[in-house]
């Protein structure tokens, strides 16, 4: 009979042989897991769940940056005027979602903080008293801006013809005086290119023109 030697912490009881139930006479081990031992298997093998950031303090942090980006909007609406569309446009540069920037955009509009009508209105005074634009350039800008054709052309129709000549007379008059060393020729050529390029018409900027060429003699 062969002798066989077992390592200190094997107990040879546990470790005996056990006949199978099903085959009389077949031996198989037992293996023991020492206490508080776990399976590698049983380790290795479960699967380990990522923890979730909670969903409110999900939906709070999206809170606060909407909030934020909402008083930054106040915050350049109240130094310079701005569009619907321009609004739309730097919100969505800002990664607004798009249903929060139109939520945004319609809250602002009812408590009147954006108003394009307004806007346009204010524009056409300031570009053609202040800058002597005339309608077709004012109107090439609003339309760059986004406002609405209906809107433009509602508050272009407040300028009638005889403001137009009056600002295209009034810009000849202070370029014409910047001409005194020119002869009538080149003078007139100047003073017509510097009103067309202006947007005014060909019938204004011919009117505007002889007025201002009568000042020189």
């Amino acid at each position: 009979m062969t002798n066989v030697t077992f390592l200190p912490w094997v107990d040879p009881e546990q470790n005996a042989p056990v006949a199978s139930p099903g085959f009389p006479g077949e031996a198989t081990q037992e293996k023991t897991i020492p206490a508080g031992v776990q399976r590698l298997s049983s380790v290795m093998f479960t699967d380990v769940d990522e923890p979730e950031e909670p969903a409110e303090e999900t939906e709070s942090v999206a809170a606060l940056d909407l909030d934020a980006l909402e008083q930054t909007l106040l915050r350049k609406l109240n130094t310079s005027d701005m569009t619907v569309h321009e609004v739309m446009m730097w919100l969505r540069s800002r990664d607004a979602a798009e249903g929060d920037a139109a939520n945004l955009v319609d809250k602002f509009e009812r408590l009147n903080y954006l108003n394009d009508e307004r806007l346009a209105h204010e524009l056409v005074i300031r570009l053609s008293e202040r800058r002597g634009k005339s309608k077709s350039v004012i109107g090439r800008e609003l339309r760059q801006r986004g406002i609405s054709s209906s809107l433009i052309d509602a508050a272009l129709d407040t300028l009638d013809e005889g403001d137009e000549l009056s600002k295209a007379t009034e810009l000849a008059l202070n370029r014409v005086r910047q001409f005194s060393k020119l002869d009538d020729a080149t003078a007139e050529r100047r003073l017509v290119g510097f009103l067309s390029r202006r947007g005014y018409s060909g019938q204004t900027v011919r009117e505007a023109s002889k007025l201002a060429l009568a000042t020189r003699h």
